[in-house]
């Protein structure tokens, strides 16, 4: 029992964590009618109107969504094959976990930076890019849970002694 408790804290403390890393912090659903927004000239790079995509908030979003899903089923491996030899030690346990999270938090604010400049390049209204980036958010937090999921798994296999030797350190 005291175990689960732990892990339980321990979990909770980790998405707290991740919450403080993920950004503005604001995710409260607003509308879904946003209108997306079209970069008409882009100056770092030449292109034809022929070639020219449409980047909109929601291609940003769809890009950054896919790069981050991409990349948790690696980072949760990851986790688990270095976990093994930190097997005992909840802290370094709980490191290795935010260093894994800490890489999809990274594409989450790439993402969200790039979204800044779409808002500011068209003149846009800060909702509407605080909108798009918590839908971002939301992303990030909902893979980066995977990784959570996994020191959650490997934190409680601990024994209660392991625990509180961990916790003392």
């Amino acid at each position: 029992m005291k175990k689960k408790l732990v892990a339980l804290l321990l979990a909770g403390t980790m998405v707290f964590s991740m919450m403080a890393c993920g950004g503005n912090g604001d995710s409260e659903s607003k509308t879904e009618n946003v209108q997306t927004k079209e970069i008409t000239d882009t100056p770092e790079a030449e292109t034809t109107e022929e070639d020219a995509t449409e980047v909109t908030y929601q291609s940003i979003l769809d890009n950054y969504t896919k790069q981050i899903q991409d990349a948790t089923p690696g980072l949760v491996e990851e986790y688990n094959a270095e976990s093994v030899e930190k097997a005992g030690d909840i802290n370094a346990l709980a490191e290795l976990s935010n260093s894994k999270i800490e890489k999809l938090a990274e594409i989450c604010n790439a993402g969200i930076e790039e979204m800044a400049e779409l808002m500011t390049k068209n003149g846009d209204e800060y909702e509407t890019y605080e909108e798009w980036a918590g839908k971002l958010q939301d992303v990030y937090t909902e893979y980066s849970t995977q990784i959570t999921d996994a020191y959650t798994s490997s934190a409680s296999n601990m024994s209660a002694e392991e625990l509180l030797d961990s916790i003392q350190q």
